[in-house]
């Protein structure tokens, strides 16, 4: 009898083990795709419909070789932490504003008109952002998008 003790535990033992390993699931940042998941934010009375960048390939790639964005469209880059993030126009085809955001959505900055032939100069905001929003250039001034104002945005999944 006590020689089939031990082998029972652990028999039980490995049992118990293997069947946490195999149905742990961690919960994981979901993901956004900007052809699948758009967003429309809102920054003052202005609705703006952008495509997410999050994820390495999304927010190294931004808006390259994309030919226009549309009125009314953006890109939003949501960064894991806050930080000065620099942004180029690297294979850029058309001028945009970049307005960058803090961790509380609150616009700390606007840069105006970036050209593509700015390249290889790069752009950084003053102080930490969590996000940034590319948008056509000029669109910033025509929609009073400036320091101070908040971003607020919901999916429309």
């Amino acid at each position: 009898m006590k020689n089939l003790l031990l082998p029972v535990l652990g028999l039980i033992l490995i049992s118990l083990l293997s069947y946490l390993l195999f149905t742990y699931q961690p919960k994981l940042k979901p993901q956004f795709n900007p052809q699948i998941n758009p967003q429309t934010i809102q920054i003052g009375d202005t609705n703006i419909k952008v495509s997410i960048a999050n994820t390495p390939e999304t927010l190294a790639r931004g808006l390259s070789g994309k030919e226009s964005l549309g009125e009314g469209e953006g890109m939003l880059f949501v960064f894991d932490k806050s930080d000065k993030y620099g942004f180029w126009m690297k294979e850029m085809n058309f001028a945009i504003d970049i307005v960058w955001i803090d961790e509380s959505r609150e616009i700390i900055g606007v840069e105006k008109n970036v050209e593509p032939e700015t390249f290889p100069k790069t752009f950084y905001p003053d102080s930490p952002i969590k996000y940034a929003l590319e948008l056509p250039s000029g669109y910033a001034l025509k929609h009073h998008i400036d320091t101070g104002k908040i971003m607020y945005f919901e999916s429309k999944n």
